[in-house]
């Protein structure tokens, strides 16, 4: 009895850390929606800095297998893995020996995937996950505790167990199908809830337009620029957008994940104020408040190259500069963000220098016949649908072809 009380509290520790588990791999594959499709409003909460990204490592090529986010694998791993452990611990099964090993085969299972997502971490990402390295390490707490609390471990018996799956346990074979089973269907949810289960489809139709669509010309030098690699860049992605326009915020998570995990990747961000006070293109006047949050950014990056923390801040923070609807209080708001006193960043604002740059660019957009924002060109083509991860995997892939 005592020897099956220590084998229960193992359980018991490994279930719990299987749930955390789960609940991880969730917010994984949530946020991998969300940064693939553009349906966020912000970048993930893991976002600490250049390599400790979470949205770079979802926007790299590692973070699916056969199509399906890792993510969703591990949650439908984990959910089996909890049945298995649950009909251990509590008796709910004939052969309580033989399913506590069964808990252990599929545990390892994830530790391999864990050690093999890691090593690619290591090696072939210039990007690492807080929440997946997290993951990983539940990975192995839950091998060992599930180890410790399974009965009779050896390889004599393991290789029995694997042979019984396909001949007397087939219930417990069910239990493994069901793990691609879960993911594929699941996936497939999601897709079919969201209308995007053509999303491959509409995303070469839109590369086919974008090959064939009329060469602009941007000058490359003005902007905010953006590039995690030193090399030439195959692919030079220019971003136009208005800091007051809510589907430039959902741009912004892809845009920037796609570039920071492709180093030959380059992004230009051109403000298109959507405001007759500095753009030609926009009729009707406007209130300048647009505009000024547009100077106000090319003026943090000539100031003390901070333009990307104004950037940010805006987007983050743009329900609360829309109420506000006062150029002013944001001004006062974003100073302490980008290190500029309210005085310097109001007097540059309001002088002629910066407001003519963003005219200009303003007009760059204009000559591009936009018709709204974000509109996103690559190599000088309008990319449609170009703040979708989908699209811009296919735009670069017909490139590195």
């Amino acid at each position: 009895m005592t020897n099956t009380g220590n084998k229960n509290k193992f359980l018991l520790l490994a279930l719990l850390s299987t749930l955390v588990a789960i609940g991880i791999h969730i917010y994984l594959t949530q946020h991998f929606y969300q940064v693939k499709f553009g349906l966020g409003e912000g970048g993930s909460v893991c976002n600490i800095n250049e390599v400790l990204n979470c949205d770079a490592v979802t926007a790299s090529r590692f973070s699916s297998f056969l199509g399906l986010p890792i993510a969703l694998w591990g949650v439908a791993t984990n959910l089996i893995l909890l049945c298995f452990l649950g009909l251990t611990r509590y008796n709910l099964t004939q052969d309580r020996a033989k399913t506590s090993r069964y808990a252990f085969i599929l545990s390892a299972l994830t530790v391999i995937a864990s050690v093999v997502m890691g090593t690619i971490s290591l090696t072939a990402m210039k990007n690492l996950c807080i929440f997946c390295i997290t993951a990983y390490f539940l990975s192995i707490v839950g091998f060992v505790t599930t180890w410790l609390g399974a009965e009779k471990v050896n390889l004599r018996n393991i290789s029995d167990d694997i042979k019984d799956l396909f001949v007397t346990d087939r219930w417990a074979l069910g239990y493994f199908i069901a793990v691609p089973v879960i993911a594929f269907l699941a996936n497939l949810m999601y897709l079919e809830s969201h209308g995007l289960s053509d999303i491959e489809k509409i995303a070469n139709d839109k590369v086919i337009y974008w090959q064939s669509s009329p060469q602009q010309n941007f000058d490359l030098t003005t902007g905010l620029s953006l590039q995690a690699g030193n090399s030439e860049p195959i692919m030079t992605i220019v971003e136009f957008a208005d800091f007051r326009c809510p589907h430039c915020k959902h741009a912004v998570p892809s845009l920037h994940a796609f570039t920071n995990s492709h180093p030959d990747v380059k992004l230009i961000f051109k403000p298109f104020p959507l405001d007759g006070t500095c753009n030609d293109a926009i009729k009707g006047g406007g209130d300048g408040i647009s505009c000024g949050l547009a100077i106000a950014v090319m003026c943090a990056e000539q100031i003390n190259k901070s333009g990307w923390k104004a950037h940010n801040y805006f987007f983050d923070n743009q329900m609360d500069i829309i109420q506000a609807q006062n150029l002013e209080k944001n001004l006062e708001a974003v100073s302490p963000v980008i290190g500029i006193t309210k005085e310097d960043l109001k007097k540059c604002v309001e002088g002629p220098e910066v407001k003519a740059m963003v005219i200009k660019m303003a007009n760059e957009g204009a000559a591009a016949q936009i018709q709204g924002t974000p509109t996103v060109f690559v190599n000088g083509r309008v990319l449609n649908g170009g703040q979708l991860l989908p699209v811009l995997d296919a735009a670069y892939k017909s490139l590195k072809k």
